[in-house]
């Protein structure tokens, strides 16, 4: 269930059987994410946390975001800009040391391609999500690679003539159907 206020997601709750996930977003004056608080209760293991992400922004462009868990475990997030002002890199800081380091990687029109890191299995950089478009620009394909494994999953999205989200269809690496959803519109 999703609820809206000028158009724009403010809040969010997703449930299974045992867990209950609850979103709350904030905006600035100019419409950009300024927080977003996410409860998430688990039933089965008496279970509550709470993780609040607070964004910081030089215009429209996020400069940091802080990852704030259960009001006692805080990451700094910075973020690199580019000319063009894309995000090339994302520094997690928790304790004063570097805990994550993401490299973002755009083709000619802008569009995010990569986002890499440093796999430690591999020893190398390897990216961790690859993106492809369709040739109007929209998001076409996902591919994720989860960090220590030689698996991946792959997301084809199909859109309708208005350019409403119609499928998103979810393969594994073998090509095997994994599940699809289906978007309807009133």
């Amino acid at each position: 269930m999703e609820d809206y206020t000028n158009n724009l997601l403010s809040g969010a709750i997703d449930s299974s059987a045992n867990v209950t996930t609850k979103g709350s977003y904030q905006y600035n004056q100019q419409n950009n994410i300024e927080s977003i608080e996410t409860q998430t209760d688990d039933t089965s293991r008496t279970m509550q946390s709470v993780e609040i992400h607070k964004w910081f922004y030089t215009g429209n462009v996020p400069d940091s975001m802080l990852r704030i868990k259960d009001n006692r475990d805080t990451t700094f997030i910075h973020f690199k800009k580019n000319k063009k002002q894309n995000l090339t890199e994302e520094t997690w800081l928790k304790k004063n040391k570097i805990i994550e380091h993401y490299f973002y990687y755009y083709d000619d029109k802008s569009e995010l391609t990569d986002i890499v890191r440093f796999n430690t299995r591999a020893q190398q950089m390897l990216p961790d999500f690859l993106f492809g478009y369709s040739n109007n620009g929209t998001l076409s394909q996902l591919t994720q690679i989860p960090q220590g494994s030689s698996d991946y999953i792959i997301w084809q999205y199909v859109y309708d003539d208005r350019g409403l989200k119609t499928k998103d269809v979810l393969f594994d690496k073998h090509q095997q159907l994994l599940g699809t959803v289906t978007y309807t519109y009133q």
